[in-house]
C-alpha cells in the first residue's frame, strides 16, 4: 500500500530521536571501559569489538540523505571519540584479538562514515588542533603507513587530522623531533627542511598514489605544508611542484606507472593554482597540463574521468588566479601577457561541459560560473552568452513542441549546470533572463529513450531544477517581473499566464507532479517553494499550491499524478489546463511504465469531471481523441495510455450520477463525444498480431477494458428516446475483437475479460443480435478443443464461459449452465495442470456469478457437479520439474470453496457444500505454507466457528497451538467422522513427515501430546486408520509413502504405540507391518527404504510380531543391494538385539554385500529363531 510511510527519508525523521539517543548512548560503551568511580568514564579500550564498531556505524549510515539531523549533536558525539584516540596515543596496545579491532582503526571508522555523511570540512573542525598533538599523530600515521593490512581509513582520517594540524602558527622548525636523515628519492629537498616536514612530505608523498581517499587527504595535506609561510621561505613548493611535474609527465609504456600516481600529483597542482603567493610556478604548471590535455595518444589520462576532472580543476584555478593577479609580476606577468591563457581556458571549460563523464561536466559547469564570478559584467555577459547559444543551437523544435530525438543529452545536462551555477552565483545579467528561463524550461522538459527503451534526461532536468531555484534566490522580483512574457519563445499553457514568476510556477507544477524520477520531482517541488517563497503575491494560490505539492507529497509518483496534481488542478483553471497538456505528454501518457499510465489516465478522468464549466467536460475527451487518432500503431505505449484514458472516462461518467445533473445538455454533448465506436476499428489495427510490445505494454488489456466500457454504456443508454433504441455499435467489428481477445491466456487480459463479456451479452440482448462468439456452443466447443492442447491458447474462451454461466439464464439453473459447467468440469480434467488452474479460476467467477442472482437456488445437478470438480482440484498432488505445480490447482479449489460459501445461491444448499469439508481439514495441514493458510481461513468458515479468530498470516498457521487446538482435534474428538479422521491423518502426514523443521517440530509435538492424552480405545481406533491409509498410500503408489514412514518412525519413537501391546486390544499389528513391507517391495528409493527400517526398530518392541520383524531386518542385511541400507540396517539390530548378538556384530563391515558377510548374517539368522 503506498503511503507516506514508504518514504524513506520520512522514516529517517521520525526515527532519527531514537537513532541519535542509542549512538549517545552506544558511544561511550564502546570507547571506555565501565567505570567504578565518580569519574566520567573509565579507562579507554585498546580494542573494539567488530559488532560494536558495525552497530554505531549502523546508526550513524541512515543519516546521509538528511545528514543536518546530526549538526546538533555533532558537539556531543565528537569530541569524545577525539578525547579517546588522543589517550589511547599514549598507550602500548597489544594486538587485537580474532573479531576485534583496535580502537585506533575504530575511530578512524567512526571519523570516515561521520565525514562521508556530513562532509570532511565540518568534522574536521572538530580535531584537536593543539600544536603538542603534531608529533603523536605524525608518530601515529608513520606506524600506519609501515605496518600491513591497516584500514585505508586511518591513513586518511590521520592526514585529515595532520593538515588541520599544519596550521599551527608556530615554525615547524621549533616542533621538530631531531630525525634529519630522512632522504626522498626523485626529490631534492631544502637542506635546511625541518625534520617534521620532511617526514610528513614522506608520508603525503606514499599516500599520493593511493587508491583511496587518502590520496585526497595526502594532496590537501601536501598543500598545506607548501603554502605555510616558513616553508615558502625555503622555496619548498619549487621542488614539490617539480617533482610534481616530472609524475604526470610519466609515459604509459612505464610498468611503474599508474594512473593513481598521476591523479595524487594532479590533485596537489590543483591546490598550487590556488595560491597567489606561489604564482611564479603557474606557468609550468600551466603548460604541462595544457600538453597532457592536447595529447591524443596518452589514452590514460583522456580516458579517465577523475583525471579530467582535475585538469579541469587545474585551468579554473589557473584562469581565476590570473584574473585576481592584478598586480602580477616576474614570471607570472610574462606569462600572462605572451599567452591566451583566459580565452583557452573558457574555451576548455565549453568543450568539457559536453564530455561523457558527469564530474567532469560538473567541474566544468562550475567553473566556467567561477570563472564569470570575477570577470567584468561585459566579459561575463559574453561568456553566458555563448552558453546561451549552444543551446540554442542543438535546441531542435517539431512544430511547437521539443523534440529531442537528436538533442546530445550530455551537451544539455553541462549546459544546463552552467548556467544554473551562473545563477547561483548571480553572474547572469538581468536582459538574459528571457533566454535562460526558455533554456531552463526546455530542460525541464528534456526526455529521450534509447533504442531499449531505458530513459536517458534525468540529470538535465535535475539540473534545470536547480536553475530556477537559483533563478527564484538570486534575483528580485521586479527583475524578474521586467521580462516580457511574449518575448519568451514557449507556447503559454493558457493565457493567464501573466508573468515569467507565474509561468516558472506551472512548469514547476508539471515536473512535481508528473516527472518519472523521484529526484526531479522533489527538486522541482524545491524550486516551486523558493519561487513563492521568495516572490510572494505571485502565484496563484501560491501559499496553498506549496502545501499541496509539497517535497514528501511527490515522493511516490502515483501520488503526484492523482492525488497531487488533482488537488493542484482544483486551485486555478491555469493549473487544470497545463496538468492536463503534461499529463498527455511524455510524462503522462507515454510514461514508460504500465502503472504510470493507468495512472494518468484515472488522473485525467478526475481532471475530467472538474472541468471548467464552459468546456462542458469535453476538453479531456477531445484532446485524448484526437492524440489517440494521430497515435502511430508502433507506438504501443502511447496508444494503452490513450485507450486507457478512454475506457476510464466512459466508466466515470457512468458511475458520476450525471442523469442527475442539471446541465443535461452538457451531459448529451458528452456522451457524444465518449461513444465513438470508430475506435473498435482502430483498436484492430493494434491487435493485429500480438506483438511481444503491445503485450508488454498491456495494450490489449486496455483495449478490452474499452470495448467492456463501450458495450456497457451502449447498452445502458435512456430508452426513452426513438433516437436511443438505435444501435450504433459495428457488431461485425466487434466480434472479430473479441475473437481475438478470448483466444489470449495473458493474465491482465483474462482480468477483464468477465466483464467484457457481460457487457457484450447486454448489449447484443438490447439489440437483438446473436451471441455468435460468446453463444454457449461455440464457448463450449472451443473450450472443449482448446483444453486438450499443451499451451494455454485460448484460455480467454474457458473464462468467458464461466462468466457467462450464470447469465445466460440468470443463475446456475437449467440446462445452460449446466452444460457451462459440465464445459468447465472437464477443462479441471485436463492433461496440462494451467489448464486446470484456469479451468478452476473460471469455475470461481461462474461461482461468483450465481450471487448475483441471490433468488435463484442452484441446482442440485449442477451443485453436485461443481462440488466433485473442486474436490477433484482440492486433490491434485501433480509434480513436474518445476515442483508441486498441483499446489497451484488446490489454491484455485480452496478458492471456488470460499467463493461458495460467500455466495448466497450457495449457501442456502450449504450441506452439499460440505462435503468438501474433509478436503479442509486435510489441506489446513498441509507442509505447503500458502495452501495451508488459505485452506484454515476456509475450514474456519466452513464450520461457522464464531469461537476462532480469522487465521491471516503464515506463523499462526504453523505454531503448536494452532494444530494442537484446531489442525488435530479430529484425532481426540470421539465422535468425528470417519472421513474427516482420514483426511487428518492425510494432512499430519504431509506436514509431520517431511515438511520444513519449524513446522516439523510444532506439528510432532502437538500430535504426540494428542495421542498421548486419549483413552487406549480411540488410539487404537485412530491407529488402525492410519494403518488401513498407509495400505491404501502403498497399493495406489502415492507420492508421499515417504512421508507417512517417516510420521510412522516418529509415532513409534515416542512409544506411544506400545500402550496397545502392553493391554489387551485388537490393534492388527501384523497388518501395519504388512503395509510397510510392501512399501518398500523391490524399491529402488533408498530415503523410503531408510524410513523404512527407522520404523522396523520401533516395530522390533513390540512383542507380538519382534520375529517377524528381526527376520526382516537380517533379510535386507542379506539381499539389499544399497550398502548405506545395509549400515543402517545392522545399526537397527545392534540395538534391538541382547548383548551377546550385539558382541558377534562389531567388527563387521556391515557396508560389504551379503555374500562377503554370509557366515555372520547366517549366525544371526539362527540366533533369531532360537
Amino acid at each position: 500500500m503506498e503511503g507516506v510511510d514508504d518514504d524513506e527519508d520520512v522514516k529517517l525523521i521520525r526515527a532519527s530521536a531514537a537513532l541519535l539517543s542509542d549512538l549517545e548512548a552506544s558511544l561511550p560503551r564502546l570507547l571506555w571501559r565501565p567505570t567504578t568511580t565518580r569519574a566520567s568514564h573509565g579507562r579507554v579500550h585498546t580494542q573494539v569489538r567488530q559488532r560494536d564498531l558495525d552497530h554505531v556505524v549502523n546508526l550513524i549510515e541512515p543519516f546521509q540523505g538528511e545528514p543536518q539531523l546530526l549538526d546538533a549533536k555533532l558537539k556531543y558525539i565528537l569530541p569524545p571519540i577525539v578525547e579517546a584516540y588522543l589517550e589511547y596515543l599514549r598507550l602500548n596496545p597489544k594486538q587485537p584479538r580474532d573479531g576485534c579491532v583496535s580502537l585506533q582503526t575504530a575511530v578512524c571508522v567512526l571519523l570516515y562514515v561521520l565525514c562521508k555523511v556530513r562532509g570532511a570540512k565540518v568534522i574536521v573542525g572538530f580535531l584537536n588542533n593543539e600544536p603538542k598533538h603534531l608529533e603523536p599523530i605524525l608518530g601515529a600515521l608513520e606506524r600506519a603507513v609501515s605496518t600491513d593490512g591497516t584500514a585505508w581509513q586511518v591513513p586518511y582520517v590521520l592526514l585529515l587530522w595532520l593538515s588541520h594540524l599544519l596550521l599551527t602558527p608556530f615554525d615547524l622548525s621549533s616542533i621538530s623531533s631531531g630525525r634529519d636523515n630522512i632522504t626522498i628519492s626523485g626529490l631534492e629537498l631544502p637542506s635546511n627542511l625541518p625534520s617534521v616536514c620532511r617526514r610528513c612530505i614522506q608520508l603525503c608523498l606514499n599516500c599520493l598514489t593511493a587508491s583511496t581517499k587518502a590520496q585526497d587527504a595526502a594532496a590537501a595535506a601536501l598543500v598545506r605544508i607548501a603554502i605555510r609561510p616558513d616553508m615558502q621561505k625555503l622555496r619548498l613548493a619549487d621542488a614539490l611542484v617539480q617533482n610534481a611535474l616530472a609524475q604526470i609527465r610519466v609515459n604509459d609504456e612505464r610498468a611503474d606507472a599508474t594512473i593513481y600516481s598521476r591523479l595524487g600529483h594532479l590533485r596537489f597542482l590543483a591546490g598550487i593554482a590556488t595560491s597567489a603567493e606561489l604564482s611564479h610556478l603557474i606557468p609550468s604548471v600551466y603548460r604541462a597540463c595544457e600538453h597532457l590535455s592536447a595529447s591524443s595518444d596518452d589514452s590514460t589520462v583522456s580516458s579517465n574521468a577523475a583525471a579530467k576532472k582535475l585538469m579541469v580543476k587545474v585551468f579554473r584555478n589557473i584562469a581565476i588566479l590570473s584574473l585576481r593577479s592584478a598586480s602580477a609580476e616576474g614570471p607570472l606577468l610574462e606569462f600572462l601577457e605572451t599567452t591566451s591563457i583566459l580565452e583557452d581556458v573558457i574555451d576548455y571549460l565549453l568543450r568539457s561541459l559536453a564530455d561523457r563523464d558527469t564530474p567532469v561536466r560538473y567541474a566544468a559547469a562550475k567553473g566556467i560560473s567561477l570563472i564569470v564570478q570575477d570577470l567584468n559584467s561585459e566579459m561575463g555577459h559574453e561568456v553566458i552568452k555563448a552558453v546561451l547559444d549552444t543551446f540554442k543551437e542543438d535546441m531542435p523544435r517539431s512544430g511547437k513542441a521539443l523534440d529531442f530525438r537528436t538533442a546530445n543529452a550530455l551537451k544539455w545536462h553541462g549546459l544546463t549546470l552552467a548556467l544554473s551555477h551562473a545563477l547561483f552565483k548571480r553572474t547572469a545579467s538581468p536582459e538574459q533572463i528571457p533566454d535562460i528561463v526558455r533554456a531552463l524550461v526546455s530542460a525541464l522538459q528534456f526526455e529521450q529513450r534509447t533504442a531499449t527503451g531505458s530513459s536517458v534526461g534525468t540529470n538535465v532536468r535535475d539540473a534545470a531544477n536547480f536553475g530556477i531555484w537559483s533563478l527564484s534566490r538570486r534575483y528580485t522580483t521586479n527583475e524578474l517581473l521586467s521580462v516580457d512574457i511574449a518575448s519568451l519563445p514557449m507556447p503559454a499553457a493558457a493565457t493567464d499566464q501573466s508573468s515569467v514568476i507565474q509561468t516558472l510556477a506551472v512548469q514547476l507544477i508539471l515536473s512535481a507532479c508528473l516527472d518519472p524520477a523521484g529526484n526531479v520531482r522533489r527538486g522541482s517541488s524545491a524550486a516551486l517553494q523558493e519561487l513563492v517563497g521568495r516572490h510572494p503575491n505571485q502565484v496563484h494560490e501560491g501559499i496553498s499550491l506549496v502545501q499541496i505539492v509539497d517535497y514528501q507529497a511527490v515522493g511516490l509518483r502515483r501520488r503526484g499524478l492523482v492525488d497531487v496534481a488533482g488537488t493542484a488542478a482544483a486551485l486555478h483553471n491555469v493549473y487544470w489546463y497545463a496538468l492536463v497538456d503534461g499529463l498527455l505528454g511524455w510524462r503522462g501518457i507515454g510514461s514508460a511504465d504500465v502503472v504510470s499510465r493507468e495512472s494518468t489516465a484515472l488522473s485525467l478522468t478526475k481532471l475530467s469531471l472538474r472541468t471548467p464549466r464552459s468546456q462542458y467536460g469535453v476538453h479531456v475527451i477531445d484532446r485524448v481523441q484526437v492524440q489517440l487518432g494521430q497515435c502511430s500503431y508502433h507506438d504501443a505505449e502511447t496508444a494503452h495510455g490513450l485507450v486507457s484514458t478512454v475506457a476510464s472516462l466512459i466508466k466515470a461518467r457512468m458511475h458520476d450520477g450525471l442523469t442527475s445533473r442539471l446541465d443535461t445538455i452538457a451531459h448529451e454533448f458528452e456522451w457524444q463525444r465518449l461513444l465513438q465506436w470508430s475506435l473498435i476499428a482502430r483498436s484492430e489495427h493494434f491487435l493485429g498480431n500480438f506483438s511481444s510490445r503491445v503485450l508488454r505494454s498491456e495494450l490489449s488489456s486496455a483495449i478490452a477494458q474499452l470495448v467492456d466500457a463501450l458495450c456497457l454504456a451502449e447498452a445502458t443508454k435512456d430508452t426513452s428516446s426513438k433516437e436511443a433504441l438505435t444501435c450504433a455499435a459495428p457488431h461485425s467489428a466487434l466480434e472479430i475483437l473479441v475473437e481475438r481477445l478470448l483466444s489470449r491466456h495473458e493474465d491482465t487480459i483474462l482480468h477483464v475479460i468477465p466483464s467484457l463479456v457481460h457487457s457484450l451479452l447486454v448489449l447484443k440482448r438490447r439489440a437483438n443480435q446473436p451471441f455468435e462468439v460468446i453463444a454457449l456452443a461455440a464457448l463450449y466447443k472451443k473450450v472443449a478443443q482448446d483444453s486438450i492442447k499443451s499451451t494455454l491458447a485460448g484460455a480467454g474462451r474457458s473464462i468467458a464461459l464461466g462468466a457467462l454461466a450464470s447469465a445466460y439464464a440468470e443463475g446456475l439453473v437449467g440446462e445452460d449452465a449446466a452444460t457451462a459447467v459440465k464445459g468447465l468440469a472437464a477443462t479441471v480434467d485436463a492433461i496440462a495442470v494451467d489448464w486446470r488452474v484456469v479451468g478452476l479460476r473460471a469455475l470461481q467467477i461462474a461461482i461468483e456469478g450465481a450471487a448475483a442472482h441471490s433468488d435463484k437456488i442452484v441446482d442440485a445437478e449442477i451443485l453436485r457437479e461443481i462440488c466433485r470438480t473442486v474436490h477433484r482440484g482440492l486433490s491434485d498432488y501433480t509434480i513436474d520439474e518445476r515442483g508441486d505445480v498441483g499446489s497451484l490447482v488446490r489454491l484455485g479449489g480452496i478458492a471456488c470453496t470460499m467463493s461458495m460459501i460467500d455466495s448466497p445461491p450457495f449457501v442456502a444448499t450449504f450441506g452439499a457444500i460440505e462435503v468438501l469439508r474433509a478436503d479442509m481439514a486435510r489441506l489446513s495441514l498441509e507442509k505447503l505454507d500458502k495452501v495451508r493458510v488459505q485452506a484454515a481461513q476456509c475450514r474456519s468458515r466452513l464450520h461457522h466457528s464464531s469461537d476462532q479468530g480469522p487465521i491471516l498470516d503464515m506463523a499462526a498457521v504453523s505454531s503448536y497451538h494452532y494444530f494442537h487446538d484446531t489442525g488435530l482435534v479430529a484425532l481426540s474428538a470421539p465422535d468425528t467422522a470417519h472421513q474427516d479422521v482420514v483426511a487428518t491423518w492425510e494432512g499430519i502426514i504431509s506436514c509431520s513427515g517431511t515438511a520444513a523443521e519449524p513446522l516439523l517440530i510444532a506439528s510432532r509435538e502437538a500430535l504426540a501430546d494428542i495421542l498421548a492424552s486419549i483413552p487406549n480405545q480411540l488410539l487404537q481406533e485412530r491407529l488402525t486408520i492410519f494403518s488401513l491409509l498407509l495400505t491404501r498410500l502403498v497399493a495406489e503408489a502415492f507420492n508421499n509413502v515417504a512421508a507417512a514412514l517417516e510420521l510412522l518412525s516418529f509415532l513409534v519413537s515416542t512409544n506411544i504405540p506400545y500402550r496397545l501391546s502392553m493391554n489387551p486390544t485388537d490393534f492388527k499389528w501384523r497388518n501395519l507391518l504388512s503395509a510397510v513391507q510392501k512399501s518398500h517391495f523391490k524399491s529402488s528409493d533408498v530415503p523410503r527404504i531408510l524410513s523404512a527400517v527407522k520404523v522396523y526398530r520401533g516395530l522390533a518392541a513390540v512383542d507380538s510380531i519382534r520375529e517377524e520383524v528381526l527376520k526382516k531386518l537380517v533379510n535386507m542385511l542379506r539381499t539389499n543391494p544399497y550398502p548405506r541400507v545395509r549400515v543402517a540396517v545392522a545399526e537397527t539390530l545392534f540395538v534391538v538385539l541382547g548383548n551377546e548378538e550385539r558382541a558377534q556384530m562389531k567388527g563387521v563391515n556391515w557396508s560389504r554385500s551379503g555374500k562377503e558377510n554370509a557366515e555372520v548374517i547366517r549366525e544371526l539368522g539362527g540366533w533369531i529363531s532360537t
